[in-house]
């Protein structure tokens, strides 16, 4: 490992520390709750509780009625869709891949002090590696030092076959990010709704300053970082705010700010969706 790859692995242990801490927790928590019931107990009927729970062979037994309680089933299961392909090299600032880095990183973090299982792939047009759902604070070690010191054999994007692995593999119910900068072609919009269908997925789009502004004028020269071709246009060409208008649940972060005011705001609009 190089002496940047080290330097991020120890900017980030250090400021993922101080930023788990009581309200993104709290708020991770909140806005992620399990998907599944299961039975407690039984408990005397009381007057507005829904006859639907009246446990009746109990009720029966004892000449009284009485309900079934159902606690949530907490544990999740996470799924990390990472996007290490050419086009995450690029930043003005910071690099796309660092902040994707970074984010992931704080995920795996609040995962585990959840108790939540997480599985993770790493993309390009193929899939460059997959880690099947597991826990615990080694694992969490063991998959940001994968990340960092992976070289995936492809530069390029295939956001849609990445979707058809996790829908072939993912039996469970999962709570899916898609971290990527959505540098591609359209085509993987329908295969997240269809994701969407059984899973919760939740796109998480990485750029630049400079991609959301287009601010240039006059020809320029640019250099297509998945495929290496050189050409000349009056803009960047093929920039997709996804956020705009894709029917999801989606975080929008830039390598130009923090990632914490993006992810705190999201969990913060969830949990108000949540109450309505």
């Amino acid at each position: 490992m190089g002496t940047r790859e080290e330097a991020i692995v120890r900017k980030i242990r250090l400021e993922t520390g101080k930023k788990i801490n009581t309200m993104f927790s709290g708020e991770y928590r909140s806005a992620f709750k399990g998907f599944g019931l299961s039975f407690e107990n039984v408990r005397e009927y009381t007057a507005g509780d829904d006859i639907r729970s009246i446990d009746w062979n109990v009720s029966a037994r004892m000449d009284h009625l009485y309900i079934k309680e159902y606690i949530e089933e907490r544990e999740l299961s996470i799924v990390l869709m990472v996007d290490i392909s050419g086009s995450t090299d690029f930043g003005s600032s910071s690099l796309k891949r660092d902040v994707i880095l970074e984010f992931v990183s704080l995920m795996l973090h609040l995962a585990q002090v959840n108790r939540d299982r997480v599985s993770l792939m790493l993309f390009s047009d193929r899939v460059e590696k997959f880690f099947r759902p597991k826990k615990g604070r080694k694992y969490v070690l063991e998959v940001l030092d994968e990340i960092i010191k992976c070289i995936p054999e492809s530069r390029g994007t295939d956001i849609a076959s990445a979707v058809d692995f996790v829908q072939k593999v993912m039996k469970k119910r999962s709570v899916v990010f898609v971290i990527s900068d959505f540098l591609d072609s359209d085509e993987y919009q329908l295969r997240l709704k269809r994701l969407a269908r059984k899973h919760d997925v939740i796109p998480v789009q990485v750029l630049d300053p400079v991609e959301v502004s287009n601010g240039f004028a006059g020809l320029m020269e640019f250099t297509d970082m998945e495929t290496g071709e050189i050409f000349m246009y009056d803009s960047i060409p093929g920039r997709n705010n996804l956020l705009s208008n894709n029917g999801f649940q989606s975080i929008g972060l830039s390598t130009g700010e923090p990632i914490e005011g993006p992810l705190l705001r999201f969990f913060e609009k969830r949990n108000r969706s949540r109450l309505v």
